[in-house]
């Protein structure tokens, strides 16, 4: 018996680069290369900015993050629905700030996640920053 429930699909394909200022380098299957406007951006693909350097990628469920100078971040997953809404994005950031413009998706659970060695952002649509820093505390509040 077939089920006719919807499919997601990981994909293979995880963005491209829209803006670029400076330099970043892409590190894919153990070669490092140097990105470029328009490059496509693959799951598994690690970025890494210089100082003075920002990138922006375009994702390809229509959402963008804006990695910042001296950053890194691996994109982590990538994963459909049929209509080419958003099902799962992760990212995962190594050091640095990235800035997330998420395109709002449809289903009431958080499916764009940023991970960082000590915590996870999750959010179904909105924009928000994520910082870490290695051997830094997070402040105290009040």
């Amino acid at each position: 018996m077939q089920s006719h429930l919807p499919r997601a699909w990981a994909q293979l394909y995880a963005g491209s680069i829209g803006t670029l200022v400076g330099t970043v380098a892409i590190e894919r299957a153990g070669t490092t290369i140097p990105g470029i406007y328009g490059m496509t951006l693959e799951v598994g693909d690690k970025l890494t900015t210089d100082a003075k350097s920002r990138v922006t990628i375009a994702l390809s469920d229509g959402s963008q993050i804006e990695l910042t100078e001296s950053s890194t971040l691996v994109l982590t997953e990538n994963i459909l629905n049929p209509d080419g809404s958003r099902a799962s994005t992760k990212i995962t950031l190594l050091g640095g700030l990235v800035r997330s413009f998420v395109r709002v998706a449809s289903g009431a659970a958080p499916n764009f996640e940023v991970h960082t060695p000590n915590a996870v952002a999750a959010a179904r649509g909105t924009k928000f920053d994520v910082s870490y820093e290695k051997g830094q505390a997070r402040p105290v509040g009040p």
